[in-house]
């Protein structure tokens, strides 16, 4: 397998596990799953809940909320007992961190004696590379590539790091980041005008982040 094609399986199958975990546990806890969507962009498949897009370089898992949802007209006493934000704190922190705890257990396992240098490093280079899409974020790519050389899993479990240290920075459009304003905001179900302008900010830098690596690994893997 080139290793075009094993960066791309590594990223789908490590996406799946984030999300899939997540959803799982959510289901596990009486919580409403909407949409569990493996990549991003236009939908090419569809089944149930699942929902298989075109760019699979992440995810996404969508459940019941209050504050989205609307609620019918006959809805019984108990309708927002399965909305992930009436649940207790604990859960609404727990939870998005459930999906990196399964990337960081896949790191460990794989490279049981790099992982833990890979996650702390994962988090500058994240945004050393965004910023530098031609230069910094080559060099880190092709230092990605010894990890390739020594075969899928290894590749896997660099990969697995990597993808936990950028779902742990503090963006609340990422599991860490709200997993920390969960933990921080005394009024979870108040949307004041700065909690929406911290959440389109978020969902912007996050996409600009995406959009940059999207472009290094093309450029990469163009060579």
């Amino acid at each position: 397998m080139s290793l075009a094609l094993q960066f791309i399986a590594a990223i789908a199958l490590l996406a799946a596990l984030h999300t899939t975990v997540m959803a799982m546990l959510a289901r596990l806890l009486g919580i409403t799953v909407r949409e569990v969507s493996l990549g991003f962009g236009p939908t090419l498949l569809s089944m149930g809940i699942f929902c298989l897009r075109a760019l699979p370089f992440g995810g996404a898992v969508m459940l019941k909320n209050t504050l989205t949802d609307t609620k019918p007209h006959d809805a019984a006493p108990d309708w927002a007992d399965d909305a992930f934000d009436t649940q207790p704190r604990a859960v609404r922190v727990l939870l998005p961190l459930s999906g990196i705890a399964a990337l960081i257990a896949v790191a460990f396992v794989l490279r049981p004696d790099a992982a833990w240098g890979s996650l702390v490093n994962g988090f500058a280079q994240i945004v050393t590379g965004a910023l530098s899409p031609f230069s910094t974020a080559q060099h880190l790519l092709g230092g990605a590539t010894h990890a390739g050389s020594l075969g899928f899993a290894a590749l896997l479990g660099m990969l697995a790091a990597k993808f936990a240290a950028l779902n742990l920075l503090p963006l609340p459009t990422m599991g860490g980041g709200q997993a920390l304003l969960t933990l921080l905001d005394p009024c979870p179900h108040d949307q004041p005008r700065w909690k929406e302008l911290l959440m389109q900010w978020s969902a912007w830098l996050a996409i600009a982040l995406g959009a940059a690596w999207i472009v290094a690994i093309g450029v990469f893997l163009a060579r």
